[in-house]
């Protein structure tokens, strides 16, 4: 009967390969990692799959190979799913982007998507889009909390009439003097709640910025009630019947 573990060192990184539901490298942990190492050592080894695999050390696995370090490696034959990796991983907890990363290399068609428009507006906005504000726009449902939950148990669904609508209401707002960017957090998801609550019509919103300073609250609920009694107040003087919620 073959061993649960296996131990192994070698300099020949060849021999490794990527999982591609694995997360994507964070260049940023990858120095960090190298730092640590040249004063300290490595402090654990990788841990392969029978076919080397890395399911979990990928960081210290390029670092190392950055400086040109041996590769202690642990073969364990106890792994099954890719959703062992996320567990595994404890070092650098996996965010909302890492998950949905690995469920979009899996075949996830909502996480694909998801990130393709995270990608094209943090490009398009020339980064003032964060990816992980396009993941909480797009994501189906009146509020984003509880994405990662969402994610990690495979419940994430997406409505991009959502994104498209409230992406068109930040750059529209971006014209406009305010007291935080439109581009933040609190903006962005009570652009959200305004859309399903009534649609969000660019016309309002427009009236609403050009009659109004829009000023910037440190609550989240406050930032919406001041925002939503100005949204109401420019569809009467346009004369136009919002839904009833």
């Amino acid at each position: 009967m073959k061993p649960i573990f296996s131990l192994g060192e070698t300099s020949d990184y060849d021999q490794f390969k990527w999982r591609d539901s694995n997360r994507q490298i964070n260049d940023k942990n990858v120095r960090k990692l190298e730092k640590d190492i040249k004063e300290r050592g490595l402090q654990s080894p990788i841990v392969v799959n029978e076919d080397y695999e890395i399911i979990d050390g990928q960081h210290r696995f390029v670092a190392l190979k950055r400086l040109g370090q041996v590769i202690p490696f642990i073969i364990s034959r106890r792994f099954k799913e890719d959703e062992d990796i996320a567990a595994m991983q404890v070092s650098l907890k996996w965010t909302a982007w890492d998950y949905c990363w690995n469920r979009a290399e899996r075949g996830d068609l909502s996480c694909k998507k998801a990130i393709e428009r995270a990608e094209e507006l943090f490009k398009t906005s020339q980064k003032k889009m964060s990816k992980i504000r396009t993941l909480e726009l797009i994501m189906a449902g009146r509020s984003s909390t509880g994405m990662l939950s969402k994610l990690k148990k495979n419940e994430y669904g997406i409505n991009e009439s959502c994104l498209n609508h409230v992406y068109d209401a930040i750059v529209l707002l971006s014209d406009f003097p305010m007291g935080t960017t439109p581009y933040g957090a609190r903006i962005a998801r009570v652009l959200k709640y305004l859309y399903y609550d009534y649609g969000l019509d660019l016309e309002i919103l427009e009236h609403m910025a050009q009659k109004n300073y829009i000023k910037a609250f440190a609550s989240e609920s406050d930032q919406f009630e001041y925002m939503n009694d100005m949204y109401k107040a420019s569809a009467r003087a346009l004369k136009k019947t919002l839904p009833q919620t």
